[in-house]
């Protein structure tokens, strides 16, 4: 496994890939899995709960998702796991289906480190994908509350088709930059880094 340059909007020839629309796999050989390692150890390594093949230069569709672990505070202050962070890997997925209602929430992105701003999802959506092996899966009703699948999904299927997270913003102008912020920053359980002081919306 290796480390993998995240491409940045602000760069012209990244933007140019960041813009395009990705190819559907059609083989499925071992020549998927060294790309998708890659993708995984990238997408841990900063902080990232997704990562779509584009934003590291390939424009092939598949992205990785790893839903954080869910927490819960207990009377004494202390912190107990109540889910495990899930892993899944995606191969020319699609939603098929996808709920009326939406959900807006703070939404950042490893190809746009700093921003962050309300996105609308649909608070529920159905995908289709291929496995490594080819072979098809669904997600029925993944939820897009609190940074689950469902919202991760929608925002990395975007990158498969060149859409970026602040295409999807009611008010751009709403857009919150935080690249100048000196606060110390920390991991926090489930969501992304951020000041302490802050929310902080899940990295895509």
């Amino acid at each position: 496994m290796a480390l993998r340059r995240i491409l940045q909007i602000e760069q012209p020839q990244d933007a140019t890939i960041l813009r395009s629309k990705s190819t559907r796999i059609t083989t499925f050989d071992k020549s998927l899995q060294p790309l998708i390692d890659d993708m995984i150890e990238t997408m841990r390594e900063t902080d990232g709960v997704g990562l779509a093949a584009p934003q590291v230069g390939v424009l092939r569709r598949i992205v990785v998702i790893e839903q954080p672990a869910q927490f819960e505070e207990l009377e004494d202050g202390s912190v107990r796991e109540i889910a495990p962070s899930e892993l899944v890997v995606m191969i020319n997925p699609e939603i098929i289906k996808a709920s009326e209602e939406t959900i807006t929430m703070q939404e950042g992105c490893l190809s746009m480190p700093g921003r962050y701003g309300d996105v609308p999802r649909a608070s529920w959506v159905t995908i289709k994908y291929q496995d490594v092996r080819g072979k098809e899966q669904r997600i029925r009703h993944a939820s897009s509350e609190g940074y689950k699948i469902g919202r991760i999904a929608q925002h990395e299927i975007d990158h498969l088709d060149g859409v970026m997270f602040t295409d999807r913003m009611a008010d751009i102008t709403s857009l919150v930059d935080l690249r100048q912020d000196a606060t110390p920053r920390r991991r926090r359980p489930l969501l992304r880094r951020r000041p302490a002081a802050e929310p902080s919306p899940a990295q895509e």
